[in-house]
């Protein structure tokens, strides 16, 4: 009992942390307006598919506010989209031997599962908490290190698509 309110814990501690990298539940929304999130949303990323004037229009008048034409703000939400997809499938093991913790790399986790064998349980209760806490800070390390290198990719995808598009 007291072993899964110390995992309960760590898992709370680890969520309590944000990140600019954090995206929206997963239930839907709708586009009824441009407001701050909106323009990030990803949703209006198909302008040629589209023949709506008014997302047209939305999209449109959401790349004026940035600064960009409508084909780089496609691009900035597509490489978005796509850093957030490598992100959230992206699996992490931290810990060793009787305890492992695998996560995904969002901050808070959206997967986060804790393994104690026996060989675990073995240890002893105060043995045990720390190498959970070791396991978890382990994998929190490593999410980050994948978290960056989305993060690079992105950037790279970016630039070499500006660079097709003849703006670099």
């Amino acid at each position: 009992m007291k072993t899964s309110i110390v995992i309960a814990a760590c898992a709370a501690s680890m969520m309590a942390q944000s990140s600019a990298f954090t995206s929206q539940p997963s239930c839907r929304r709708t586009l009824s307006g441009v407001g701050p999130l909106d323009m990030f949303s990803g949703s209006t990323l198909d302008i040629e598919e589209e023949e709506d004037d008014e997302k047209r229009a939305q999209i449109e008048t959401m790349a004026k506010t940035m600064g960009m034409s409508v084909e780089e703000y496609q691009l900035g939400m597509n490489a978005r989209v796509r850093m957030e997809e490598a992100i959230s499938s992206m699996r992490v093991v931290g810990g060793e031997g009787g305890v492992t913790v695998e996560r995904d790399g969002n901050m808070p986790p959206r997967h986060l599962v804790v393994t104690v064998t026996e060989e675990g349980k073995a240890l002893g209760k105060e043995t045990l908490e720390k190498t959970i806490v070791e396991a978890l800070k382990s994998a929190n390390e490593k999410s980050k290190v994948g978290r960056d290198e989305a993060q690079k990719n992105m950037m790279k995808y970016i630039s070499e698509n500006m660079k097709k598009m003849g703006a670099m």
